[in-house]
C-alpha cells in the first residue's frame, strides 16, 4: 500500500505535471519520476486534476491542489471553505474520474486492485469529500493520505457521517498537517473522520508557504 512519503512524492510530481503545457512531455516527466519510486503512470487516466499511478496491484489516485492562476480552482477553494463543495463541479468531476479509473482496474486486475488516494491542499479536501460522498469509492479504497487539506469549520460540518461510516473511515483516512499551516488550521481542533497526524517543519523560521508545502511529508515513513 502507498506510504506517506510516496503519496507526498506523487503529489509533488502531479504539481509539476500540472504546470507542463505539453501533455506528451508532461507524461514523460511523470513516468520517469514515478519510475524512481516503483510506479507506472496511467497516461489514459492522468490529467491536471487527477493522476493515476500503478505499482503491482496498488492503484494510486492523486488529486492536484490549487493552481492559483486557475479561477476554477479558486472557486472550488471558496466553495469548500463555506461547506458548499457539493455544489461545485470540480468536486463531482473528480469523483466521476475516480469511478472511471476503478471500473478499468476492477476489470483489469480481476477484483484484486488495492486502491489508495492522496491529495494536497484543495486536493486533500477533495479526497476527504470523495470518501464521504461515494460509497462505491469508499468500499474500494484501502488508505487515504490528505496533506494540509483545506479544512474550515463549515467544511467540517459538511463532512458529517453516521457512526458506522465514521468507524470505517477512521480505519482508512489519514489527515497530515504541519503545525502552523493556516489552510488546514481547523483540523487541529477536530476532523469529521480519520486520524490526524501533526508534524513540525524542520525549519523553525519557515514561512506560511513553506509550512503549507509537501516537503515535510516526503520524509515520513508510515
Amino acid at each position: 500500500m502507498t506510504s506517506v512519503s510516496d503519496s507526498a512524492k506523487i503529489a509533488q510530481i502531479h504539481y509539476i505535471y500540472q504546470a507542463r503545457p505539453n501533455k506528451e512531455r508532461a507524461n514523460l516527466f511523470a513516468s520517469r519520476k514515478l519510475g524512481r519510486i516503483g510506479y507506472d503512470l496511467d497516461t489514459d487516466h492522468t490529467d491536471k486534476d487527477v493522476l493515476t499511478a500503478k505499482k503491482g496491484n496498488n492503484v494510486h489516485i492523486n488529486y492536484s491542489g490549487t493552481n492559483i492562476e486557475s479561477p476554477r480552482d479558486i472557486l472550488s477553494d471558496v466553495a469548500l471553505s463555506v461547506g458548499l463543495q457539493n455544489k461545485n463541479k470540480q468536486f463531482s468531476d473528480r469523483r466521476k474520474k475516480t469511478r472511471e479509473v476503478m471500473r478499468k482496474y476492477d476489470k483489469e486486475l480481476e477484483g484484486k486492485a488495492d486502491y489508495s488516494l492522496s491529495g494536497h491542499s484543495l486536493g486533500g479536501s477533495i479526497a476527504l469529500n470523495t470518501m464521504k460522498e461515494s460509497k462505491s469509492i469508499r468500499d474500494r479504497v484501502k488508505v487515504v493520505h490528505a496533506f494540509n487539506p483545506g479544512y474550515t469549520p463549515l467544511f467540517h460540518n459538511s463532512l458529517n457521517v453516521d457512526k458506522k461510516v465514521k468507524k470505517d473511515l477512521d480505519k482508512t483516512v489519514n489527515v497530515h498537517r504541519v503545525s502552523g499551516d493556516v489552510v488546514s488550521a481547523h483540523a487541529k481542533k477536530e476532523t469529521a473522520f480519520g486520524n490526524l497526524f501533526q508534524y513540525k517543519h524542520e525549519d523553525k523560521d519557515a514561512d506560511v508557504l513553506d509550512k503549507h508545502g509537501l516537503d515535510t511529508f516526503t520524509k515520513v515513513e508510515m
